[in-house]
């Protein structure tokens, strides 16, 4: 269920909300309002990209070597070496 809650009026100027309109235009979305959910959304979007880009860095620099290493022991079948 989606609640809809009125917030107050955002303060944009002349020029930002001339943009709002054209954006609209050329996405063929109606209503300002509109236009505001497609933004947070693909900021929230991009957000958790960045997000999970910084995870699997620190997970590479934390503990690539061991990944690494655990990989050369690891013949080409898949069966870890004898001897190694």
């Amino acid at each position: 269920m989606c609640l809809i809650r009125i917030m107050g009026a955002i303060a944009v100027s002349t020029e930002d909300e001339r943009r709002i309109v054209r954006l609209g235009k050329r996405l063929g979305v109606p209503t300002k309002a509109g236009i505001v959910r497609l933004a947070v959304d693909e900021l929230e979007r991009r957000v958790d990209r960045e997000q999970l880009g910084t995870a699997i860095r620190e997970y590479v620099h934390k503990y690539g070597r061991l990944d690494r290493r655990e990989n050369a022991s690891v013949g080409a079948g898949g069966v870890a070496r004898v001897g190694d």
